[in-house]
This record gives C-alpha cells, sequence and structure tokens, in this order.
C-alpha cells in the first residue's frame, strides 16, 4: 500500500518478504529511466542515508529482510525507501550520482 501509488513505481514484485520495486519514469506508460540516470542506485543510496541498507537490481529496488526481522524494523526500511523514491523524484541533482 505505501508503494502502490507512488508515482515512481510501475510495478511491485512480491513472494512472502521479499520485494522487488520496479521504477519507471513514467506510471502511465511504464516508460523506464535511462540507463546512465541510476535511479535505483540512487534511491539504495538516500535510503543508506536513513542506515537502511538494500541493493538495486537496474532499476528494481530490493528488498529482502530476515525472517526474523520485527515490525518496527521493516517499517523504518519502507520509510526509507519511499523517502529514498520523493528524494530522487524531485530532480536529478536531489541524490549524488554514482
Amino acid at each position: 500500500e505505501l508503494f502502490a501509488e507512488h508515482p515512481r513505481v510501475g510495478e511491485i514484485r512480491q513472494q512472502g518478504l521479499m520485494v522487488g520495486l520496479e521504477l519507471v519514469r513514467d506510471r502511465v506508460t511504464r516508460e523506464s529511466f535511462p540507463t546512465a540516470d541510476a535511479i535505483g542506485w540512487r534511491v539504495c543510496m538516500a535510503a543508506r542515508d536513513r542506515a537502511v541498507f538494500i541493493r538495486p537490481l537496474g532499476d528494481v529496488v530490493v528488498m529482502m529482510p530476515p525472517l526474523s526481522i520485527e515490525e518496527d524494523e521493516l517499517v523504518q526500511i519502507a520509510e526509507a525507501v519511499r523517502d529514498g523514491l520523493d528524494e530522487v523524484g524531485r530532480g536529478p541533482d536531489a541524490v549524488d550520482r554514482p
């Protein structure tokens, strides 16, 4: 629900606690970002600034928390990723590029 309506999330893939968020330039057309923009990487770096370490696979942000995770830790991860998406969505210079 947190990501279902986000303008940068084109698709959510989930199996158990594993989640992949496909990032898109345009939700309606599902247009991809240029590879050089490294949007997935930028979202992950913004999440890292919030003490959450996740990884991108291209423009898919992957979250794979341990099964023993506590609810408040899941909230921290989700909020960090949401904040990263919002930060990247503000413009190309919002997060340093690789």
